[in-house]
């Protein structure tokens, strides 16, 4: 310990931070300093210990605070006299484990009464029962009184009570983490806040963006809706919002756990490194997930689906992730297809993970068959957040009626253009490739509940074919069409200002698919009842 006004740390091993610290004890009343090593779990802690409440608040804010948290992993906490001894007179464990004798490396008694800890656990387990039981006992009536709600079906006022909820488990947690709340701040800035001390407390909250969360707009949404007096319909929520306050009241608990520990144990420890691994399927897959790391920040990757058909391959990937556009997607595609050889193929679709959680009041059944820890096959971190799943959730088809009648009706228009007596089938690649994409987009969505936009015509007719494999006995007419058929449709997927020339022999077979896809989706639809019986009436009678 030492007691002069130019100290050296040579046990910090750290030129950054001891030069700090010697700055900061000739500028302010320095009454004590405790480093803590890295512990299991905790990165390294520094107490600083001052006279004056303004120069606490000082001290916070200077910019190498920051700088030591986020490139040398130090959370410093500087703390006053008045405050510090009211924490250790209630038993607070975070000082009873950081402000212990073997940590000080600095003590000036002239700047103030310093702290000193002798208890043991044994004269000490009073006041940290004490303090646990604070916690459990608040947040008992806080959830009593938000089980009430939910009992009344008063929705806008369950998730306001939940917002509270959260906001008190957030309290100890920064209490606990950090030495003190900062309740002055939105959820959004608290819980961002938190993430460099808790990395894991991003499982619980699906980003909208760097700065907000899916779940504190929900909350923004449901105080709205109480000012204006309009009821929110997300009560399917609920259960997910449930989890999400009860995955921080679990955190609080393992937090007071690894406290309680340290502080009975009274020593450091080295912290051990832990690295996450996934399992990899085979070279190929291997390869694909580092093509895509190469051009694409992905969050995770799902593996839901690969067929094998011969020598054939087919990947199905899921990829979560920002800024992935279809463009971006079918070059890298095509980069993957390059890479493997004629014998492997992808399918690759990618959604933001804030887009995912928005919409799956239309595409939960859909999502939440591929998003499983069995089909994960890369992921950035551990810490990635978990989905809000809604519970109860009924599927529903939504404007399935929609895309078949369009459907239909842009058959019906192919077939009146085909029509030989006509001789003019000006225009007719261009209905013919708009009645696959229609067709292919609407048997997705009655199959699996999921809609694509703007994919190439090849995924979506793979997608068709993950979604019902009978589909596939239609190949052959496809290898019997001029040239790629793919490229084919892929081609008149944009305007070309030019006359168009069909053979006879390729206009039968563009009529025979659509025929054939037009029964196989009658068949899914009429027969397997996935409409009401107005609308099916309405289907048939074409």
């Amino acid at each position: 310990m030492k007691t002069s006004r130019q100290p050296s740390f040579p046990t910090l091993e750290n030129e950054f931070l001891e030069n700090i610290l010697r700055q900061t004890v000739s500028h302010y009343a320095v009454v004590q300093m405790f480093y803590n090593k890295p512990k299991p779990g905790s990165q390294a802690v520094l107490v600083i210990y001052l006279q004056q409440k303004q120069d606490a608040d000082l001290l916070q804010s200077r910019p190498w605070v920051e700088k030591l948290k986020n490139q040398y992993q130090i959370f410093v906490y500087c703390v006053y006299s008045t405050r510090l001894h009211h924490k250790f007179s209630l038993g607070h464990p975070f000082i009873e484990t950081y402000c212990r004798p073997p940590a000080a490396i600095y003590q000036n008694e002239a700047a103030g009464e310093p702290l000193l800890i002798r208890r043991n656990w044994t004269k000490y387990k009073e006041k940290f029962y004490a303090f646990e039981e604070r916690f459990y006992n608040g947040h008992e009536v806080r959830l009593g009184q938000l089980q009430k709600l939910i009992a009344e079906d008063a929705v806008n006022s369950v998730f306001t009570a939940y917002e509270r909820l959260i906001g008190y488990d957030l309290d100890y947690l920064e209490d606990l983490y950090i030495g003190h709340t900062v309740t002055l701040k939105g959820l959004n800035e608290r819980i961002n806040n938190l993430i460099p001390y808790i990395p894991e407390i991003q499982r619980y909250f699906v980003r909208k963006n760097n700065h907000s969360y899916y779940l504190t707009e929900l909350f923004a949404k449901a105080k709205k809706g109480i000012d204006e007096g309009e009821v929110i319909f997300d009560d399917d929520l609920f259960e997910a919002v449930g989890i999400v306050e009860k995955g921080l009241y679990d955190l609080i608990e393992t937090r007071l756990a690894a406290l309680k520990k340290w502080i009975k144990k009274g020593s450091n420890e080295k912290q051990e490194l832990c690295i996450a691994t996934y399992s990899q399927k085979d070279e190929i897959l291997e390869m694909a997930i580092a093509t895509v790391l190469k051009s694409v920040e992905a969050e995770q990757i799902y593996l839901f689906h690969q067929t094998t058909y011969g020598e054939h391959k087919t990947y199905y990937l899921l990829l979560i992730a920002r800024g992935v556009g279809n463009e971006k997607l079918k070059l890298l595609t095509q980069s993957l297809k390059g890479k493997a050889g004629l014998e492997h193929d992808f399918v690759l679709i990618a959604h933001e993970r804030y887009w995912i959680q928005k919409n799956l009041f239309q595409y939960q059944q859909f999502f939440s068959q591929i998003i499983q820890s069995k089909n994960l096959i890369y992921s950035s971190g551990d810490c990635h957040p978990e989905f809000h799943w809604l519970k109860p959730h009924e599927p529903h088809h939504g404007d399935l009626f929609l895309y078949c009648k369009a459907t239909e009706y842009t058959a019906m228009q192919f077939f009146a253009m085909a029509d030989p007596d006509r001789q003019n089938d000006q225009g007719l690649e261009y209905l013919f490739t708009l009645f696959f994409l229609s067709f292919c987009r609407t048997y997705i969505s009655a199959k699996t509940f999921y809609t694509p936009n703007s994919l190439s015509c090849r995924v979506l007719w793979q997608l068709c074919v993950y979604a019902d494999a009978n589909l596939q006995r239609y190949d052959y007419l496809f290898g019997q069409f001029p040239g790629d058929f793919f490229y084919f449709l892929d081609k008149y997927m944009t305007l070309h200002h030019r006359l168009s020339h069909h053979s006879k022999e390729e206009v039968e077979l563009m009529k025979m698919i659509v025929e054939k896809l037009g029964k196989a989706l009658k068949d899914l639809v009429v027969g397997g009842r996935l409409l009401d019986d107005r609308q099916i009436v309405s289907l048939r009678s074409q």
